[in-house]
């Protein structure tokens, strides 16, 4: 314990004394690893099975397919029951279709995408409810209007009030509010609408589009690769009823994770989110090494006089290590605790001042995740600031040093 603070001790002298510096380089971490910590947790939600995506992986999509040819092979609404039937092995589906509208609250109105969507849907996707709950089966099959939204948009509609139980008006129904969910983000989940109607009432305008998607969620024992062959097959079969030759290849009938992972780009999550984060590691290491260099000037002849007394150098090299993973511990600290501020802030100048719309970046943050690969980065960014001044400090010639004669 004493060796510990024979090294701790001296750090925090040092950062009292140079307390310039230590801002310099705690302000230059925190920005570093603020912006760190936000592309491991875009990466994160889009890779990871975060809600409402828990079964992403084992959820195919049948309005993603392609044939042969690499045309989107679509299935009409009216015969999206029918073409269930023939699947086999399959727990449940959802289906969804989403149209732009005008939806009338108690207060304001607003003109946004909504999505009609099946009872299921919710069993499908596991969005988190914040009050109330999903629409029933017994109230979708005996055509309730009821309707589902988002926390934004409640917000919105009744101004902060519970939303549970008020109405809604769209397309002149009057739908009643079951629940209200959080809000989750359009670039990790691809889940853009903010409010979910029954889709018996869906009029399929003012698109025409009579097109579902329909999301097929299959047990963990049934593998990926099977449920793709199946769904293969009937869509094959579907068409060649209808006097239609398409050969739907299994491979290109794609699962929701798998849509999500290359609506990013593969290569860009497996090259360019390291280069990212390496960018994001080194700028600043530049800029604070510059500094620490000069800084390890004045630390020669202490540590010259500290050798003369019997400490070695790597005894010393720890000592300044120590002392900038101190400043480091600290920046990181900082740029966690700045980390939704940012978000908020990325989101009201690119998002809401640019692309002028309302979508969130990040609305969650595991910790876990952030932490599990920023400490590595955490230990990598002191050595990239601290090791070589360090080591210029402790390599001097002791003797020279002390004469003056290396200052």
């Amino acid at each position: 314990m004493n060796r510990w603070k024979n090294y701790i001790i001296p750090a925090f002298y040092h950062i009292r004394h140079n307390l310039s510096f230590a801002i310099f380089y705690v302000l230059g971490t925190a920005l570093a690893f603020v912006f760190i910590a936000i592309v491991l947790q875009l990466v994160y939600s889009v890779v990871g099975n975060e809600p409402p995506m828990e079964n992403a992986d084992r959820i195919v999509q049948i309005g993603s397919s392609r044939d042969i040819r690499g045309k989107t092979v679509y299935v009409p609404a009216e015969e999206i029951e029918s073409l269930m039937n023939e699947i086999s092995g399959y727990e449940l589906y959802a289906v969804s279709h989403s149209e732009f509208v005008d939806v009338f609250g108690e207060h304001t109105f607003v003109s946004i995408p909504v999505n009609y969507v099946n009872a299921d849907y919710w069993n499908v996707f596991q969005f988190e409810f914040l009050e109330g709950r999903a629409f029933s089966r017994e109230e979708f099959e005996y055509k309730q209007a009821v309707a589902v939204v988002s926390k934004s948009i409640a917000d919105i509609l009744f101004k902060g009030e519970s939303a549970v139980g008020k109405r809604i008006e769209c397309q002149k129904v009057v739908y009643t509010i079951t629940g209200v969910v959080r809000d989750v983000s359009v670039f990790t989940t691809g889940i853009y609408e903010k409010i979910w109607f029954s889709n018996k009432y869906n009029s399929f305008t003012p698109s025409g589009d009579h097109d579902y998607d329909v999301c097929v969620l299959f047990p963990q024992h049934v593998s990926v690769m099977t449920a793709k062959q199946g769904i293969a097959r009937v869509l094959e079969d579907y068409y060649s009823r209808r006097g239609r030759k398409v050969e739907v290849i299994a491979e290109k009938v794609y699962t929701v994770k798998e849509n999500l992972v290359n609506g990013i780009g593969i290569q860009l999550l497996f090259y360019g989110v390291p280069a990212v984060l390496l960018i994001l590691l080194i700028i600043p290491a530049i800029n604070i090494v510059t500094l620490n260099v000069a800084n390890s000037v004045k630390q020669s002849e202490e540590m010259a006089i500290r050798r003369a007394i019997g400490a070695s150098r790597l005894e010393l090299f720890l000592q300044i290590i120590i002392e900038n993973l101190i400043l480091v511990v600290i920046g990181v600290f900082l740029g966690l605790l700045l980390f939704f501020p940012m978000v908020r802030m990325i989101e009201e100048v690119c998002i809401n001042g640019v692309l002028e719309g309302t979508d969130a970046l990040i609305t969650r943050i595991n910790y876990v995740v952030i932490l599990g690969g920023i400490l590595p980065m955490m230990f990598v960014f002191t050595l990239l600031t601290g090791g070589y001044s360090a080591y210029l400090a402790v390599k001097k010639n002791m003797a020279v040093v002390l004469k003056g004669g290396d200052r």
